[in-house]
């Protein structure tokens, strides 16, 4: 995992006390973020899976 779950709880609260002028870079940010939780994830789900089951 490249963030824990607590780093990717964190990682949306700060987006989300973002202001408006920066709402453009706060939704960008977001969608990496998204990336990265959903990879991490996957990533999760092939360990759990055992080996030559995984997604990747």
């Amino acid at each position: 995992m490249r963030l824990s779950w607590p780093q990717h709880l964190q990682a949306a609260r700060t987006l989300e006390l973002t202001g408006d002028q920066h709402r453009g870079t706060s939704l960008a940010l977001m969608g990496l973020s998204l990336l990265l939780l959903a990879e991490d994830l996957l990533e999760l789900e092939s360990v759990a899976a055992g080996p030559g089951k995984g997604h990747r």
